[in-house]
């Protein structure tokens, strides 16, 4: 008898120090929520592993995995969140829970959009929909994820689609943080169409909404992202001062944060600026500059960040193409082989418009050599890259995306130009897209006003929070159900954020006159299902005038000759001054070796599943 009742004594002890292991585990996965939001990022971190390895439950092990992915990809350790997200896919299939599922596909497919490998990462997206989620607000993070996807496979009228449902789901469940994602999202998206206006318009709004962001790490990671964007536009559209000031704060927050992958884009940023402020304006030599290009492509190689490689990889071949003299001594040689290199590595993402871009400048580097051949086949791939891309106006044949233009889509996603779209409004009844003979309906949810918060609605309540483990913001949720999390009470804006505010207010209202007269022309109902009848034009053979690329052939638009008022006479042709071979890689910038983890590092799955895997 007395053994028995040993036993149980023994049974009881060992339980009761089991319950004991996984309350103070979960008092570890709590405090690494406290750390992470007092900037204790390494510490958090380690709570967090420390409490994985102790945990049982299922449940609150999928949640800390949800953390320690999305804490890994704040910081740019795009890896070691896949690793944690391919972790959590373990966990719900053996749990056999669809809801589970479906946040472990969304981590997985927005760690492959991170990696630049869009194809996984538009496949996990999808899969995510497919499955029940726990939140609401779980699929407009979805069709976010495949909205970047798509823009980073350069398909624009499949990332419009996207951003249009992410914003359905914004709108019916008041999630602030989703829609300033996809704000941010249009303003890149605008930008690289180059219709500047339009993309300022969308960055300051988030750069609005961010203010009711409450959660002190929380606003300053999205005030650091939208402030990276913002001036990269605010430098295309001329304002060199204004995007440095943006710049340097947006690296400073990046430092803070210890997100390397925006504190890189940073340091490429500021590169641009300077090279175009000039040597006597930024007080900065281009060797100096040059220098950034360099660092900054180093912090992308130890990331695996291969987009960020291939921005680096094209603002060193633009510059290069810029300052040959300085570089190289007049030779277009190194010019040249960065050009190729970035087009190497965008063609292994898939990213048409860097592509694009390259083989225009090689083009003309081509020229300058008299080298015909490799110019008119450098035109021939520029040409066609544009017709993939349907990067052309189907209403005066001409290309988008080459200046600063107003462009406006349809509810189709198609985009044109916003003149030629309202003198097609004023002049016709039946009023279909010429390129898909849909009805011609302005896009609403992506509009300027329809789905975007003005100045006034930035001082409504605060933003909603999604629930733990959620992948939208699960440190967020957390910091909402943890209620000694003290919240910025007070939001301090730099001097240069409120002329940054102000002057959208003038370009929100131009738009928006433009926009109504725009859908004015649609009051009298047309024939939805007839064809516009537009003329085939003939494929051009030559290039227009000044040197222009060839103009995009398509069977619904005429061909007009662009303007060449502007274009600069090329300087003269002149011969390499150098007969050397093509330089390797590794001689373009030094290549350090990988970046380890901490101690303790991420669990790791050799095999990596598909969808047809789960």
């Amino acid at each position: 008898m007395g053994v028995f009742v040993c036993r149980d004594n023994i049974n009881l002890i060992t339980n009761h120090r089991r319950s004991m292991g996984q309350r103070q585990a979960k008092q570890h996965m709590q405090a690494g929520v406290k750390l992470y939001h007092q900037r204790h990022y390494a510490q958090a971190i380690n709570k967090w592993r420390q409490s994985l390895n102790r945990l049982n439950n299922a449940e609150d092990r999928f949640i800390t995995l949800g953390y320690l992915a999305q804490a890994l990809c704040d910081q740019g350790e795009y890896e070691g969140m896949l690793s944690y997200a391919l972790s959590q896919m373990q966990l719900a299939t053996d749990q056999n829970d669809s809801a589970m599922k479906c946040e472990a596909f969304l981590n997985l497919a927005k760690a492959y959009e991170r990696l630049a490998d869009f194809t996984k990462a538009l496949q996990y997206g999808k899969a995510s929909l497919e499955h029940p989620s726990m939140d609401p607000r779980t699929p407009g993070y979805a069709h976010l994820t495949i909205a970047l996807a798509h823009l980073g496979m350069s398909q624009f009228q499949q990332c419009l689609e996207s951003f249009e449902s992410a914003m359905n789901v914004a709108n019916e469940t008041s999630d602030r943080l989703l829609e300033l994602q996809i704000c941010v999202g249009l303003g890149s998206l605008f930008t690289l169409l180059r219709d500047i206006t339009k993309a300022l318009i969308f960055l300051r709004n988030a750069l609005a909404i961010v203010q009711s962001v409450t959660v002190d790490d929380v606003h300053a990671k999205y005030r650091c992202l939208i402030l990276y964007h913002l001036s990269v536009a605010l430098r295309m559209k001329g304002s060199l001062v204004d995007a440095k000031e943006a710049c340097d704060e947006a690296s400073q927050l990046a430092v803070e944060m210890g997100n390397r992958a925006i504190h890189a884009r940073c340091m490429c940023s500021l590169a641009d600026i300077y090279r175009e402020l000039g040597e006597s304006e930024a007080k900065e030599t281009i060797t100096k500059s040059w220098a950034r290009y360099e660092d900054a492509y180093r912090v992308m190689r130890g990331a695996n960040d291969k987009m960020g490689e291939v921005l680096v990889l094209s603002s060193m071949a633009k510059s290069a193409s810029e300052s040959r003299s300085h570089y190289t001594g007049q030779c277009e040689c190194q010019a040249i082989q960065l050009n190729k290199k970035c087009i190497e590595i965008a063609n292994q993402i898939g990213c048409k418009h860097v592509v694009l871009k390259c083989h225009l400048r090689l083009a003309e580097l081509y020229s300058q050599l008299n080298d015909d051949d490799s110019e008119e086949t450098a035109r021939r791939a520029a040409s066609r890259l544009t017709q993939e891309m349907q990067l052309f106006c189907n209403f005066c044949g001409q290309r988008y995306g080459l200046k600063d233009e107003s462009l406006q889509a349809l509810r189709c996603s198609h985009i044109f130009h916003e003149k030629c779209l309202h003198t097609y409004l004023l002049q016709r009844t039946d009023q279909n897209c010429p390129k898909c003979r849909c009805r011609a309906v302005l896009s609403d949810n992506i509009s300027i006003r329809s789905s975007i918060a003005s100045t006034a609605d930035v001082q409504s309540p605060s933003t909603s929070f999604a629930p733990p483990g959620g992948v939208a913001t699960p440190l967020v949720s957390a910091a909402a159900e943890l209620g000694d999390i003290t919240p910025q009470a007070t939001l301090t804006r730099r001097p240069h954020q409120d002329k940054i505010l102000r002057g959208a207010e003038k370009d929100i209202d131009r738009v928006d006159r433009s926009l109504a007269r725009l859908k004015s022309q649609q009051a009298t109902p047309g024939n939805s299902c007839s064809a516009v009848a537009v003329p085939s034009p003939e494929v051009p053979s030559t290039t227009t005038s000044g040197g222009s690329e060839p103009i995009p052939s398509t069977s619904t638009a005429p061909i007009q000759n662009q303007s060449t008022a502007n274009h600069k006479p090329p300087p003269p042709p002149r011969k390499p001054c150098c007969s050397q071979a093509a330089l390797p890689p590794s001689s373009i910038v030094a290549l350090p070796p990988a970046m380890p983890l901490a101690e303790d590092g991420p669990l790791v799955i050799t095999h990596t599943p598909t969808v047809t895997d789960v």
